[in-house]
């Protein structure tokens, strides 16, 4: 089993909601001589295919050192920043080749989904009969707090809805310092971790449930790492016909709510990119309504980044991955032959059963008496 680590962590990344009570602090900008550079990349690259526009295609010096002063905040400083000044009211297609030449210098894009998507578009799209879509990238459901699949985790605002949206982040070292003052007890439970649904991403020769529980805290020295998902979990035992103990409940429920109790909440603006250490912010959002206008749908650009294995949080090992890809890295492994087979707004490969345990454990927990609504 994972070592639990005992001690009080002084993480610059422990920090609370309570420590800023907007999105200044976290709050960077592109310059005029930033955008600049990356046009003039954008004219230099314009006949090589996004996705095989590499990180050292895109080094400029108009734009190396403002992006590294980023990087190194949310790997060594905060683990969240805020870039404003995007450009959002060029055509979609042209910026998403803008978005990817600044995600390049937060490491390698990897692939969202086993499609080989490396951005996507997070925006409502309701299914043919109105029904909400069960993928959180595709409903405007609220989402609980959960980390995605790459070291560093990009989100683009290009269109902001009518209301509602806001973006949550918490801090995953902050969540053990509280648990390790209040309930020390419940520590070795989430560093065990439980089975993880695949959600049928995986290559067809590997089982959808993780044959191994994937630890919620893991630290590397002293270092906390927090990687959770509860609605990978929830149906993954589901599927393996397993009830949690209830000790096991007790603890999934108190993370849940000390990471809700103490998210810093803000809404992105259009033209911001926000920035997650994945491994040290859960994040998750509120429900939002959508205008008719297609300028008042919500729109985000999403990408996952792979860092350089030395600036990497998350533990090595099998376990701690939820994904087995070939080259041991992260996101999906695209494979041939899955279009039609694993949609984007649904789980169509699942029982409508294991369908509407994802979308149900998608939702927030409700909050602890004492607490507002």
């Amino acid at each position: 089993m994972t070592p639990v680590h005992a001690e009080h962590s002084d993480d610059s990344m422990a920090w609370t909601g309570a420590e800023f009570p907007d999105k200044s602090g976290f709050l960077y900008r592109l310059t005029a001589d930033n955008i600049a550079a990356i046009d003039a990349l954008l004219d230099r690259l314009a006949n090589v295919p996004r996705d095989e526009i590499t990180p050292k295609m895109t080094s400029h010096r108009a734009i190396d050192v403002d992006l590294r002063a980023v990087y190194d905040d949310i790997l060594s400083g905060k683990g969240l920043a805020v870039i404003g000044g995007f450009p959002v009211d060029r055509p979609i297609e042209e910026l998403e080749r803008f978005f990817w030449i600044v995600m390049s210098h937060f490491g390698n894009p990897v692939s969202n989904n086993s499609l080989g998507d490396r951005v996507v578009r997070v925006q409502q799209e309701p299914l043919s009969d109105g029904v909400q879509a069960a993928r959180g990238t595709k409903s405007n459901g609220e989402l609980a707090m959960h980390n995605d699949a790459g070291d560093i985790l990009g989100l683009l605002c290009v269109h902001e809805p009518v209301s509602g949206g806001a973006s949550q982040f918490s801090s995953g070292p902050a969540a053990h310092n509280t648990i390790l003052a209040e309930r020390p007890d419940i520590l070795p439970i989430l560093y065990k971790g439980f089975p993880h649904h695949r959600r049928s991403e995986q290559y067809d020769h590997q089982p959808d449930i993780t044959p191994y529980d994937v630890p919620i805290f893991s630290a590397v020295d002293g270092s906390i790492c927090i990687n959770f998902t509860y609605s990978s979990i929830a149906p993954a035992l589901h599927a393996l016909g397993r009830q949690l103990t209830p000790a096991e409940d007790e603890a999934l429920d108190i993370l849940r709510n000390v990471l809700l109790d103490q998210q810093v909440e803000f809404r992105l603006a259009a033209g911001e990119l926000v920035l997650a250490n994945n491994f040290a912010m859960c994040h998750s959002r509120s429900d939002y309504v959508d205008g008719d206008e297609p300028s008042r749908r919500r729109l985000l650009l999403r990408a996952w980044t792979e860092v350089p294995i030395s600036d990497r949080r998350l533990p090595l090992g099998r376990e701690y991955y939820h994904m087995e890809n070939k080259n041991g890295g992260f996101g999906y492994d695209p494979i041939p032959g899955r279009a039609g087979k694993i949609a984007k707004n649904e789980y169509v490969n699942v029982s409508p059963e294991l369908a509407d345990m994802f979308k149900a454990a998608q939702a927030k927990p409700k909050r602890h008496v004492g607490h507002d609504d």
